[in-house]
Parts: structure tokens; sequence; C-alpha cells
């Protein structure tokens, strides 16, 4: 699959939201040359895999990739439609990648 890398055995990681699929079309941008939204996605899925590993957080729900799709699934009812169609693709890149790494700080090692 051209949009699914495979992760600690049967995982897999896609591009499955709408956010996403317009966000990866900033990566024809020049300012964006080398981005693969892709490869970032599965680096986060697997530093927040660490999260609560060592009891650190282990109290709070679970931050891991699943919690990053359900926010961005959220993102369809959060933005209006009229503010949608006048975002650019950088515009849904810099919210995706907000909303892939805005959990980074409970990543303890």
């Amino acid at each position: 699959m051209a949009n699914c890398l495979c992760i600690e055995g049967n995982m897999s990681i896609e591009l499955t939201t709408t956010p996403e699929q317009y966000a990866q079309k900033a990566e024809k941008l020049a300012a964006f040359g080398g981005l693969n939204l892709l490869h970032i996605k599965r680096s986060v899925a697997l530093l927040l895999g660490q999260i609560g590993k060592e009891g650190i957080f282990d109290q709070y729900t679970k931050h891991d990739i699943s919690h990053i799709d359900e926010m961005l699934k959220n993102l369809d009812w959060i933005i209006p439609e009229q503010t949608k169609k006048v975002m650019s693709d950088a515009d849904w890149l810099m919210i995706v990648l907000a909303v892939y790494f805005h959990d980074m700080g409970m990543l303890v090692t």
C-alpha cells in the first residue's frame, strides 16, 4: 500500500483522515520539499507507543496513535465548512502536525 506502513506486528499506520489527505498534498510544495507525512506519522506512532511504558503517566488514558487518529477525525466537525474551503494544503499540514506532536511532552525516556 502506498499510504500505509506497518509497525510492531500487525499495527498499520495510514493517512486515512480527511485532514491528513489534505495535508499530504503539501508534500508537493517547494517549501516542504522532502517532507513525508506518512513517515512522520510512523515515527510519532513509535514514540507515542512508549508513553506509560515505565509506569509514568500510566494513570492517564492511552495517548498512542489511536488518540491522534480520533483527534484528527474531530477536526471534521471542529473546523467549519466555510473555513475548510479557504484553507490551503499548508494550513492542513500545520494543523495535522500540531495534532501529531501535541503529546510529545509526555514521553519520558
